[in-house]
């Protein structure tokens, strides 16, 4: 095939609204998809989350509940993250990308979420649980005007 028939391909890198960067590849001016050039958009995720996974893990205990102390820019596209495990209070400060950043940040909000359901669910089991007591207590003459 000569140089004239080869197809030319060019990459060009978008930095989307939300600073997510995405790379477009074109083949003869035409846009050509990840999985049209044979790469798995799956694999690419997998990788992304054994990254997140490795964060979030502590290298000393195991814990899976690492959390980011300090977050700073590093770059256009890295971050600084001093983590601290809060099992066995082990530090490490690790720089990472800024996918990988974004993933632990979305990891980290998801159990915020589920602890304030959690807290939400047990203050209104609490709640309940006193009105019925106090229906008992009012039922069966326990309180007196005294009480108040």
């Amino acid at each position: 095939m000569r140089d004239s028939e080869q197809p030319k391909s060019e990459i060009r890198t978008v930095r989307l609204p939300s600073g997510r960067q995405v790379e477009i590849s074109y083949l003869d001016g035409a846009a050509v998809s990840l999985s049209d050039q044979g790469l798995a958009i799956n694999e690419f995720e997998a990788e992304l989350q054994e990254s997140v996974d490795a964060l979030l893990n502590c290298g000393e205990c195991g814990c899976d509940t690492v959390q980011p102390v300090e977050w700073d820019g590093y770059g256009p596209s890295r971050w600084k993250i001093e983590l601290r495990c809060p099992n066995c209070e082990a530090r490490c400060t690790t720089i990472v990308e800024d996918d990988v950043a974004e993933g632990c940040d979305r990891a980290h909000q998801r159990g915020a979420d589920a602890l304030e359901l959690t807290l939400t669910k047990l203050a209104e089991e609490n709640a309940e649980r006193d009105v019925q007591r106090l229906r008992f207590a009012l039922s069966n003459n326990h309180l007196l005007p005294e009480d108040f």
